[in-house]
């Protein structure tokens, strides 16, 4: 956020000072609907568009994501699982997190709003990485039966148990200091596979609690997307994991579909947001946690917490490598 003062969401000058760098060189401050222009004869040639289309200040892809899942109202959590996992919650003002923790607290799209955001990086890009080294022979095989290769994986996980039978991923990949727990002899390609997809699941439940804890009220349901939620195996993990309602979205990339209501309400096709986000937003599927995966996954989840904070405060022991 730069210099942003969060109290006047104004340009601080104080910090500006500190930087030197002057206000004046700072591009202005807008606010998510504010109207910036129209767009230009030359921009509008090259993209294909009509000329003189009205621009209007967006908002970033997490903030829009729980606008496209209808999380707009104090104690509403989402949470999307992509390339990484990041969990979103709504508050009536900013909140500022302690600096021991990794959260972060945004405005809103929605005027008066905050969100406070938790993230693992990488919890879907782990798996794009599985695909991509160790499994070639299905990637040949879903392009000769033209099937999604994702979905190939899932039903290889989808015959593992819950716990994957002792196989447990801490996801720090971005710091180098991923790390598996409990291989063994009996452990296959499926079990590596539901390994990855309950570790982005276990870190999605560590930020939830953490957002909740700091929001001070729990959340019974969560709304969910991504890619990750294409599979219907992920999102029962998810459920299970968390102890909560899943609710799963028609429309699966809600960060485009929370552009487009903003752009919607812009335009006067809807009076409001509540409005828009009841017209447009639909959800297709709910997952409810299984009692027996739950007692699985709470024991499972101790342990992944107590690993992670572990691992995470201490050197990667192959920093000399």
């Amino acid at each position: 956020m730069g210099i942003l003062n969060y109290d006047t969401l104004k340009w601080d000058e104080n910090l500006a000072d500190k930087y030197e760098i002057p206000v004046e060189l700072w591009p202005d401050v807008y606010f998510y609907r504010d109207f910036i222009g129209e767009l230009s004869n030359v921009a509008a040639k090259d993209l294909g568009l009509k000329q003189n289309i009205p621009i209007f200040m967006g908002g970033g892809d997490q903030q829009c994501a729980a606008l496209g899942l209808g999380v707009i109202e104090e104690g509403q959590a989402k949470i999307t699982t992509g390339t990484g996992t990041f969990i979103d919650y709504v508050t009536d003002r900013r909140i500022k997190p302690s600096e021991e923790a990794p959260i972060f607290s945004y405005p809103s799209v929605v005027k008066g709003k905050w969100n406070i955001e938790g993230s693992i990086i990488g919890t879907g890009s782990i798996l794009k990485w599985f695909k991509d080294n160790f499994s070639q022979f299905q990637i040949n095989q879903s392009i000769e039966g033209n099937k999604n290769i994702y979905d190939m994986l899932a039903n290889e996980a989808s015959t593992i148990p819950p716990g994957s039978e002792g196989l447990l991923f801490i996801p720090l990949y971005i710091f180098k200091k991923g790390t598996i727990h409990g291989l063994g002899w009996n452990h296959t390609r499926a079990h590596f596979i539901r390994a990855i997809m309950e570790s982005a699941c276990l870190g999605a439940q560590m930020n939830l609690q953490l957002l909740e804890a700091i929001g001070w009220k729990k959340v019974s349901e969560v709304r969910v997307d991504g890619g990750a939620m294409n599979s219907p195996l992920w999102a029962q993990i998810l459920a299970d994991v968390t102890s909560k309602k899943i609710l799963i979205p028609e429309v699966k990339d809600a960060a485009a579909l929370g552009a487009g209501i903003l752009v919607f309400c812009n335009s006067k096709r809807y009076k409001s947001l509540d409005n828009a986000v009841t017209n447009m937003i639909r959800f297709t599927d709910v997952k409810e946690p299984i009692e027996h995966n739950v007692s699985v996954y709470k024991t499972l989840y101790r342990i992944f917490v107590q690993e992670l904070i572990n691992i995470d405060g201490k050197k990667r022991v192959t920093r000399d490598l």
